[in-house]
């Protein structure tokens, strides 16, 4: 992690040698200078960091490396930070001019005795390398230092085998019949999940099956894990597909590399042969040992347990994945009851009542993870008394986190399972991973949020040809290919959109973060820091993210009433919630969050000195109340490069942030406190200096002045929301030479936007969203064909008129989501829809079409996976032909009053998994129903679907 924070900070510094060169001078030698040291000192990090559990020397040794290279960005940017203020304040006249650089000359003074003193402290460190045994490693090599402690524990065993397992019988079922299938090649079969989900149990299970040991000649189970030999894995293969003798052992032992792997290779060629590889980590693992596998031959398979999608993945890209879910509350509990009352239990039914309130409870922490359920059955089955339930119900995630007593020996804990992914994972994700940290529990994170955050504080940049926002995704799918973060919603091109953090994950995340001196959470709900029962080994004082919890606060009178639990009440007695401490002016992140009206909001931001966060990057302000002191600080973060002020509510339009030089994202999302259009006056200026803008979200109304905003200087801007045609002229679009996703409304035609669409504006080649939302006149065809210049266009929401749809191949030939809003559409377009070959969701809503048949052909939409009908109040038949739609998962049929009846053709989709019925009739819910047993007339056409809801708004 060490190495992650001096890698950024090495990146930082060149970023800041070019955009602050100008506040710089002077001193562009010294920092080039402890640059060049820093770099030199990644080399021995990569040792250091793998060697911090090795000794409290070594993990102090790392912290302070840490810390130097917190403090060197620090003492740069503070130092810009002056020069530009002071150049700001005015050069009225010669004696304030005098002054400015007299107290120029001081700060460059000042600088440069703390560069020197970093450097002093980077080479004290350097020095005691030797003593530490601290090696330096190049990029891409591994530390290689593992101790016995930390291979021993991850060992698996075939024959230890749980027989009181719930909630795997359906994966039994699924992988063997995909292992016994007469394949003609030898394929590879993979359960992939996160750390606890019951994998090598799973693959136990089929490893022990009656059925495996009839189809198979002969089966061996390896365990993989992190670390392992690979002549010892491939020589106990053989081993046990030999079922070898001791003289046969010692003969196997004496093999060489080549023979051991050519036996192990002919003896799968000849047989049916199952191998169970259990918990590999690396790509680079199966190359070694895929010279043992006939991956060409038929009859042999291969079960493969790992976390990481792209091992599954890279083993066999035709193999078969399976994903084990995370158990239901109900299946939860079952497991838990079966481990934790023993099947002779003699308690009485009154106690065995209690405890099972208790134990219901307490399954529901464990988020569905069968390990966390495991370990916590295992401590309740030692607890005898009602009191010892109790106390374990009270803390349960301490418990499960130890996985023992409190008092007795630590070690088996799911953290400690959970923690395997966190040490696996490359340098650079692990700033990404703790960063989730920052999100309150269960909070369904957006991945635009959280991406242009990384970039903002630099965790993540730019490679090659990719953009900062490009590597962040990635960044992303790779620790969602560990299986360290959740999938929420995808958009219809297949982009994460939401995600979120196992709140098992999320107790890890936290308790590194803390660890490693990266985040601390401030949680007024709890009144708390952190929890308290979260190990703490903060080896500084300055604190350098925060985020703050609002919800569910009393009326404070001020923010020091909001009184802590002290982590040491003898040594700590009177520790209060404090957000101005000294170490706030170290700040990079800051987010608040508060999901509902709290009247602590004015009282804690009021509190707030805003102008000791000069060298803060990252503010959220998202749903807050703010008064007016707010939006006159915010001019003082000059270093700020990412500020949401999305749903909050302000006095006025916050013109100070003319002074965010440096911002890359502004959401302007915000509200005015009288719910009038906001009063923008100055907003066009302000706008015109922001060269390093990425994206940019504006208010939803505005009002602006009569001054022309210079777009041509917003050459990095890549997304635009909410430009007002009424405000601006559209033409001056066609400078943002960048723009991926733009949001348009209020526009007199669709001709002013048509008028930057041409083959040699950038605009056309880049755009990859596109919103028009109440274009005024109508919608011409021929207009409508110049969206097919946009190659890379897969978003389009068109909201107005449209006198008729081009013909499929004038339309963007990537098209994956498109919305149709009062488009009024005479004749029905499911013949030019239904032939977009790449499109995977439809809204069609509030009157988009004005005809009463709408036919989907057979072979029609081939990839659509979501539909939408809402309010198109004149349609009443709908026809779906066999073979029509053959990728539907979700349909929605929302206020479509006229509607007379679902289609017949429903039930030749069989891949619907889902359909929604709202605001309809009653007698059209009624015949999909089934009331006291009674089928509705249509239900037939829609039995074959898992889930159907229906909301009804309707009286008849």
């Amino acid at each position: 992690m060490a190495e992650a924070i001096v890698s950024f900070a090495v990146e930082r510094l060149g970023d800041l040698l070019i955009q602050q060169a100008s506040f710089l001078h002077g001193v562009s030698d010294k920092v080039t200078e402890i640059q060049a040291e820093l770099r030199t000192m990644k080399c021995f990090l990569r040792d250091a960091d793998a060697r911090q559990y090795e000794s409290e020397v070594i993990r102090n040794w790392v912290a302070e490396i840490r810390e130097a290279a917190y403090d060197t960005e620090d003492i740069i940017e503070t130092y810009a930070s002056k020069a530009a203020l002071s150049r700001r304040s005015g050069l009225q006249n010669n004696l304030k001019r005098y002054a400015c650089f007299l107290s120029e000359f001081k700060a460059l003074h000042e600088v440069g005795t703390e560069i020197d003193a970093i450097k002093s402290r980077i080479s004290r460190l350097t020095a005691s390398l030797q003593s530490y045994n601290i090696r330096s490693i190049a990029e891409g090599e591994g530390s290689g230092f593992r101790t016995e402690s930390q291979r021993l524990p991850r060992r698996t065993y075939s024959h230890v085998v749980d027989e009181d397992t719930v909630g795997v019988e359906d994966g039994v079922e699924i992988l063997l019949e995909q292992l016994m299938k007469p394949d003609k090649i030898c394929s590879v079969v993979s359960i992939c999940g996160m750390g606890g989900l019951g994998k090598t149990t799973l693959a136990k299970k089929v490893y022990h099956h009656a059925h495996v040991r009839r189809h198979f000649d002969h089966v061996a189970w390896s365990s993989i894990s992190q670390y392992f030999n690979i002549r010892d894995v491939v020589q106990g293969i053989l081993i046990q597909l030999t079922s070898a003798n001791e003289e046969h052992k010692k003969k196997i032992r004496n093999m060489r590399d080549e023979e051991l792997f050519e036996s192990v290779y002919k003896i799968q060629e000849e047989k049916k042969c199952l191998l169970i590889l259990d918990d590999m980590w690396k790509i680079g693992d199966w190359e070694n040992l895929k010279p043992a596998f006939p991956l060409h031959k038929a009859g042999s398979k291969i079960l493969l347990t790992t976390r990481i999608q792209a091992v599954a993945s890279y083993a066999d890209p035709q193999g078969f994945l399976y994903q084990p879910e995370l158990l239901s509350e109900e299946k939860s509990w079952e497991l838990l009851r079966t481990k934790a009352f023993p099947r002779d239990d003699k308690r009485d039914p009154t106690t065995i009542n209690q405890m099972e309130l208790l134990g219901k409870e307490m399954a529901k922490c464990c988020g569905g993870l069968p390990l966390a359920i495991v370990v916590l059955g295992g401590l309740l089955a030692t607890k005898h008394h009602t009191y010892e339930w109790e106390r374990v119900h009270k803390h349960t995630k301490s418990y499960l986190r130890k996985g023992k007593d409190k008092y007795e020996q630590q070690g088996s804990g799911v953290s400690d399972v959970l923690a395997l992914s966190y040490q696996d994972v490359p340098y650079q994700l692990k700033s990404c991973f703790l960063y989730l940290g920052h999100f309150p529990e269960d909070h369904e994170i957006h991945t635009k949020t959280l991406v242009q955050m990384w970039v903002a504080e630099g965790i993540v940049s730019r490679v090659g040809e990719e953009t900062s926002e490009d590597v962040a995704e990635g960044y992303l799918d790779e620790l969602i290919g560990r299986c360290m973060v959740q999938v929420g919603r995808r958009s219809s091109n297949g982009r994460v959109k939401t995600c979120r953090l196992h709140d098992l994950m999320r107790d890890l995340c936290l308790s590194k973060a803390q660890e490693e001196n990266f985040l601390e959470i401030v949680n007024l709900q709890q009144m708390e820091t952190f929890s308290s029962s979260m190990p703490t080994t903060r080896t500084s004082n300055k604190v350098r993210r925060r985020a703050i919890y609002l919800d569910q606060c009393g009326p404070l009178e001020s923010v020091e009433e909001a009184r802590l639990p002290s982590k040491n009440e003898d040594e700590d007695a009177n520790s209060y919630v404090n957000l101005n401490p000294q170490n706030g002016t170290h700040l990079r992140s800051l987010l608040i969050f508060s999901m509902r009206d709290s009247s602590v909001i004015p009282w804690v931001l009021r509190k707030t000195d805003w102008k000791n966060f000069k060298l803060l990057r990252v503010l959220s302000l998202e749903e807050l109340i703010l008064e007016e002191n707010i939006p006159k600080a915010l001019g003082n973060l000059i270093h700020l490069k990412y500020l949401s002020l999305k749903f909050a509510s302000l006095p006025s339009f916050p013109s100070s942030i003319r002074n965010l030089g440096c911002i890359q994202t502004l959401d302007l999302r915000f509200y005015c406190v009288d719910g009038q259009p906001i009063n923008c006056f100055g907003i066009n200026k302000v706008i015109g200096r922001m060269k390093w803008l990425r994206h940019l979200y504006l208010p939803l109304e505005l009002k602006v002045d009569n001054s022309k905003v210079q777009w041509d200087n917003l050459s990095n801007l890549e997304t635009l929301k909410n430009f007002d045609g009424e405000q601006w002229d559209v033409q001056d679009l066609a400078q943002l030479t960048k723009l991926r996703k733009l949001l348009i409304k209020n526009i007199k035609s669709f001709k002013e936007f048509v008028m930057i669409l041409n083959p040699s504006c950038p605009i056309s080649n880049n755009l990859e969203s596109l919103v028009l939302d109440e274009v005024r006149a109508t919608m011409e065809e021929t207009d409508l064909r110049q969206l097919s210049i946009c190659q890379h266009l897969y978003k389009v929401y068109l909201g107005g008129a449209i006198s008729n749809l081009p013909e499929h191949h004038h339309l963007p030939p990537n098209l994956t989501k498109l919305t149709l809003w009062e488009s009024r559409l005479r004749q029905d377009p499911m013949p030019i829809l239904e032939k977009l070959l790449n499109l995977t969701t439809l809204y069609l809503c509030s009157n988009f079409y004005s005809g009463e048949e709408m036919v989907f052909s057979a072979n029609g939409f081939p990839q659509l996976k979501y539909l939408q009908l809402f309010a198109v109040y004149a349609l009443k038949r709908l026809w779906v032909d066999e073979s029509a739609m053959p990728s539907l998962k979700h349909l929605s049929i929302d206020a479509c009053l006229s509607l007379e009846m679902v289609p017949e053709g429903l039930r030749y989709i069989t891949t619907l998994q889902i359909l929604e019925i709202g605001s309809m009739p009653n007698e059209f819910m009624q015949r999909l129903q089934v009331i006291n047993g009674i089928e509705g007339e249509d239900f037939y056409k829609v039995r074959h679907v898992p889930s159907i809801s229906f909301m009804n708004y309707w009286d008849g």
